[in-house]
């Protein structure tokens, strides 16, 4: 029979682990105190953050629901420049607040400010307004056949018949066309 060779099994993974462990506990113990203290004073800035804005738009919200005279609206505007998010919104909506309150020239001066996600709307109060609106620049937009309508309002005699024509063809159930088909614009 042959004789087996004795395999020494040597725990040299093992033991340079341990090795490593004993020469650097301070430092992987520093280490993971450092990571643990980023970790909770990061999530402290956010929520300080978080919080913080929540209560500037708890602010708004209530400026918001105490506008009942054109002064509660210049106080509900003023906060425009706490949550740059909003200003749009507290635009527009103080905008139609004077509009309420039979203060169109202010109403104008906030619509003109009004951008975004929103300027399209604000554009649709100026044209009702009264003011400078091109309708031919909205056209594609979200509210379209509005724009189609305004561009009929908007024609002179030499181009109402074409833009009712379209309009027909565009939207021939509207209830737009039905107006404008009653007020006989022509």
């Amino acid at each position: 029979m042959a004789k087996k060779d004795r395999i020494n099994i040597d725990n040299t993974g093992v033991d340079k682990l341990e090795s490593f462990l004993q020469h650097n506990i301070k430092k992987i113990v520093i280490l993971i105190t450092a990571l643990l203290v980023v970790f909770i004073a990061a999530y402290t800035l956010y929520t300080v953050n978080k919080v913080s804005t929540n209560k500037k738009i708890d602010t708004i919200g209530m400026a918001e629901i105490l506008m009942n005279n054109a002064a509660s609206v210049d106080s509900f505007v003023a906060l425009s420049n706490t949550v740059p998010s909003l200003k749009d919104y507290i635009y527009l909506r103080g905008a139609g607040m004077y509009y309420i309150f039979d203060n169109n020239t202010a109403a104008i001066n906030e619509l003109k400010k009004v951008g975004g996600k929103y300027l399209e709307l604000s554009s649709g109060m100026l044209f009702d307004l009264g003011q400078a609106v091109t309708p031919a620049n909205y056209l594609q937009g979200s509210m379209r056949e509005l724009w189609h309508y305004r561009t009929v309002l908007a024609s002179d005699n030499n181009s109402v018949e074409t833009n009712i024509n379209n309009f027909k063809l565009l939207y021939p159930e509207s209830p737009l066309l039905k107006m404008v088909e009653n007020w006989n614009i022509k």
